[in-house]
């Protein structure tokens, strides 16, 4: 019996170290990766830190504590990070509170010395401008500040406007987050004389000055024109100050105009908006701009990253530095009825009792159809909310609307949106087929309904918009982010 045990055993030992030995190569191999990839993306902290010091347009902010404290955390996150999509993503989100804008990592798809010249030639799509009447009040909405072909729906936006008997005007720019120079013509449409409207501030006067610069500083530098993005960047770095100036342009608009304004409206958007309401016939309605009034531009890093900067900062003729502090509209109310509140406006009504109305919108947008019950996006994409953590979260943004979050892989993903402890759930209807990006679709509320499916062919963030306001049609709509 002792030979016969022997026998059967000595080849499961032999079985069982091999196995331990497989494990740890994989271990060390795995371990070594690792170290490897954070001696990388320290090696790119430090090149951050680098281009900060040779190209931000202010030297003295780099010295702030708050400055300083950033760049601690984002070395901690360097040594920490397991994969370079994680480090991206973990440096974009302490960005996000940064005490400065326009500082972005991402993946290199271009090299920075051709992304100009791609900025300079880049159409966008028709989706960036459109141009619809309410009765005689013409509403232009501007998505985006970049394309040419932006500028150009821009142009013969108002040659359209200048054909109707148009008698008054709404720029919608509350979903605008910036890019180049389509502010141009949105503005100076409506110009009968030329303005000055502010001055680009670079690192050549902050290496000299310790105050900011006024008008006086600049009224007798020339004007820049232009459209291309690749002059601008290198124009604002080689000069101290950089002066910015609306001529008008034909046909002319000179009647009421109202300009729709958020907190999302940034960067270019600002610019426009706050040379805008430089007019007497202008009135800014909405929310305070987000305060991002930067110019960026982008640097290559090692081992394949790309950042953006900020090289020049924004001063306002009228209002002084917008960064910070955004630009401030005259109507100060909810951006989703900042429509309402122009159209009634136009229609000649009161303007105590227009906002008294529009407040009572509010409180009723205020009021959470699902009241204080927290709901999540729980599926295969996240172990169906093991980790509550790491679970995305819905919040509720109004009008029976519900949004969460996601950053999602390549994969087939099956989940539901529901509370923690299940207590109901928004799942499949019996016959539905997958979801589709960009396409609303209604699902069903039911105890232990099916899974929602889902197909993502290409890593992106999305955004899941649920709406609740009708209980028999529930529907869910996915885009990118």
């Amino acid at each position: 019996m002792l030979l016969f045990t022997n026998k059967i055993k000595r080849p499961a030992v032999i079985l069982v170290f091999i196995l331990s030995v497989i494990y740890s190569c994989d271990f060390k191999s795995s371990e070594k990766t690792l170290n490897q990839i954070n001696k990388d993306l320290i090696s790119v902290t430090d090149s951050i830190s680098q281009l900060m010091s040779a190209y931000h347009y202010n030297p003295a902010e780099l010295k702030t504590d708050e400055y300083l404290e950033l760049e601690k955390k984002i070395q901690v996150l360097a040594k920490t990070v397991q994969t370079k999509q994680e480090f991206i993503d973990g440096f974009n989100q302490v960005w996000n509170d940064g005490p400065f804008s326009h500082v972005r990592l991402g993946f290199l798809e271009r090299r920075a010395e051709t992304m100009a010249n791609y900025i300079d030639s880049l159409r966008v799509g028709s989706e960036a401008v459109s141009l619809k009447w309410v009765d005689k009040t013409a509403v232009l909405t501007v998505n985006t500040m970049t394309g040419v072909d932006t500028k150009e729906q821009i142009f013969e936006a108002y040659r359209e406007i200048a054909l109707h008997e148009t008698e008054s005007l709404i720029i919608d720019l509350r979903n605008n987050t910036g890019g180049t120079f389509a502010g141009v013509p949105l503005v100076s449409h409506l110009l009968t004389d030329s303005i000055d409207a502010g001055w680009f501030v670079s690192r050549k006067w902050w290496t000299k000055h310790s105050k900011s610069p006024s008008f006086a500083d600049i009224q007798d530098l020339p004007p820049w024109y232009g459209w291309s993005i690749k002059s601008f960047w290198h124009d604002v770095q080689e000069q101290a100050l950089t002066r910015v100036k609306f001529t008008p342009m034909n046909p002319h608009f000179g009647r009421p105009t109202y300009v729709l304004i958020s907190n999302k409206t940034a960067s270019a958007a600002e610019f426009s908006a706050d040379a805008l309401a430089s007019q007497e016939n202008v009135t800014l309605i909405g929310e305070t701009t987000a305060g991002e009034m930067l110019s960026q531009k982008m640097y290559d890093l090692p081992h394949g990253f790309q950042l953006s900067l900020p090289i020049a900062e924004y001063y306002s003729h009228r209002i002084g530095k917008i960064e910070g502090n955004g630009v401030v509209p005259d109507i100060e109310i909810n951006q989703s009825i900042a429509m309402d509140i122009a159209l009634s406006i136009i229609k000649g009504e009161n303007i105590e009792d227009a906002l008294s109305k529009a407040q009572q919108v509010i409180n009723e947008m205020k009021e959470e159809p699902l009241g204080d019950e927290a709901i999540y996006l729980l599926g295969s994409m996240n172990e169906w909310g093991k980790n509550q953590d790491a679970t995305p979260q819905f919040k509720y943004t109004g009008n029976g609307n519900y949004e969460a979050t996601a950053t999602l892989k390549e994969g087939e993903y099956e989940f539901k949106i529901a509370p923690i402890d299940w207590s109901f759930d928004f799942g499949a209807n019996s016959n539905q087929e997958s979801m589709s990006i960009g396409k609303k679709s209604i699902i069903t509320k039911v105890p232990k309904s099916n899974n929602l499916m889902l197909s993502i062919d290409k890593e992106a963030k999305f955004v899941f918009r649920l709406n609740v306001t009708n209980e028999n049609a529930t529907t869910l709509y996915i885009f990118k982010n």
